[in-house]
């Protein structure tokens, strides 16, 4: 389903990507335009991993790039698996789904949800319905925010 979600949401907006800024210097990259879909994470603004699937004809081709090595080849839907994983990260939990969050309005108006008391926390983006970010007392490291959104023609291709 969250598969269909983002490649719903790229088509209609002919083109869209987000990036989520980890701490230490990480960012994942995460975009689609056309039928080309990408997952990437740059670590102080270098590329360590990249995703990168092709849909064709109803059939994914997927490869990976370690830095700057050859490209090998994935299982098919690798790709599209990572980006709707981490795109919708935390929204199928129940502390979220099924409950209505507090709209906050500021430069990119998200809906805010919380878990016990502040333990976690993770805001989705009203707009687009990804997840722009996360925190969790008990992980620091898996908490991020958002970096940046660029859609339409503005998107260009890793």
């Amino acid at each position: 389903m969250s598969a269909e979600r983002f490649i719903k949401l790229v088509e209609d907006e002919q083109g869209f990507e987000f990036i989520q800024a980890y701490r230490n210097d990480e960012d994942r990259i995460i975009g689609g335009k056309g039928n080309i879909y990408w997952y990437i994470i740059t670590k102080k603004g270098k590329v360590k991993e990249s995703y990168i699937g092709k849909l064709e004809g109803g059939v994914w081709k997927d490869s990976y790039v370690k830095g700057a090595g050859a490209p090998k080849d994935m299982p098919s839907g690798t790709t599209i698996d990572l980006i709707a994983k981490n795109a919708f990260l935390i929204q199928g939990e129940y502390w979220v789904k099924d409950r209505k969050g507090k709209l906050v309005e500021d430069s990119h108006p998200h809906l805010h949800y919380v878990y016990g008391f502040g333990d976690k926390a993770v805001d989705v983006s009203e707009k687009y319905g990804v997840t722009i970010a996360f925190s969790d007392i008990k992980d620091d490291a898996a908490g991020f925010h958002l970096r940046d959104v660029t859609t339409g023609s503005k998107v260009e291709l890793p």
